[in-house]
């Protein structure tokens, strides 16, 4: 049998490069590391390249908009200015309007968003995006509230669709000015240390540092912040097998959340060879002794 799977998989590795960046992205804006907005325009051609699994992820995303944008031209509804760039000068911003579509006779900046199930059944409001722990989907409003805010649009529409079972919902926006306010001040800066070929210091949030493409930049100064370096190579073995098994607990537990959420109130359900079985249990109140608890985290900076 000829093998054309590898073919497809090393024309996907030749579509993955950098690309030069000389102003802030609408996309990006809502970054919550102001050193990682700096680096993109500053140092980009330093950033560490995807890899070809989240090649996919992002030309299956680029389907997941086309396939929103046909379902709602097939209901009826107008869409316009799909994919028009836009730029605001005064924060060096630019970007590209998903589109905008047609309600009551008023033209709606549009958003498009691909999500997992999980995810995609967590957001139900504008308010769970910003309490989302992923960065990627805390910063998706700012995207949305600068087209709004360029286009003087007082609404905005996200169209949500559910990787999983392709399933959209919307949620409607309106426009914060005192978010839009914090995004401007953040680009100000931004741009102030791209002028004056500064840095600004960098996060403190390290789940962020994990997946970014500039922390072999940053590594040395978190290492020079470390309080104590060791040099101990079975113990370092044991994180590394740690983190990978971490990715298929994380599996197992989001299957876990789905499937009891499925079962939840059957008392008795068969599933091919799978019985499962359930009951309601009524906890007692009570309450928890005063404690003192060692709290940490590990994360792999040099992934």
């Amino acid at each position: 049998m000829i093998d054309f799977l590898s073919k497809i998989i090393e024309t996907k590795e030749k579509r993955i490069k950098n690309y030069p960046c000389k102003v802030n992205r609408a996309s990006q804006c809502g970054h919550p590391c102001e050193r990682y907005l700096v680096l993109s325009r500053t140092r980009w051609q330093e950033k560490t390249l995807h890899d070809v699994n989240l090649q996919f992820i992002f030309e299956g995303g680029n389907l997941i908009e086309d396939m929103a944008l046909q379902e709602i031209r097939d209901a009826g509804i107008t869409v316009i200015e799909q994919q028009r760039a836009f730029e605001w000068k005064d924060i060096e911003l630019t970007g590209h309007l998903d589109a905008k579509i047609i309600l009551n006779g008023k033209a709606i900046p549009l958003e498009v968003k691909g999500y997992s199930h999980y995810q995609f059944e967590k957001l139900n409001s504008i308010a769970d995006f910003f309490n989302s722990k992923k960065h990627y989907i805390q910063m998706a409003p700012a995207q949305l509230y600068m087209y709004m805010m360029n286009t003087e649009s007082e609404t905005g529409i996200f169209y949500l669709k559910d990787k999983l079972t392709y399933r959209p919902k919307t949620i409607s926006v309106e426009l914060d000015y005192d978010y839009c306010e914090k995004i401007v001040q953040k680009l100000e800066r931004v741009n102030k240390h791209v002028a004056e070929n500064t840095l600004p210091d960098p996060i403190d949030n390290y789940d962020i540092c994990q997946d970014c493409g500039f922390n072999h930049i940053c590594l040395p100064d978190l290492k020079a912040e470390a309080i104590e370096i060791t040099d101990d190579p079975e113990f370092e073995q044991k994180l590394i097998r740690r983190e990978e098994l971490s990715l298929v607990i994380k599996e197992y537990r989001e299957l876990d959340r789905e499937i009891k959420k499925n079962i939840e109130g059957k008392e008795r359900l068969m599933i091919g060879d799978f019985l499962i079985t359930g009951k309601w249990i009524d906890r007692k109140e009570y309450t928890v002794k005063e404690s003192r608890y060692w709290r940490s985290k590990i994360l792999n900076l040099g992934k």
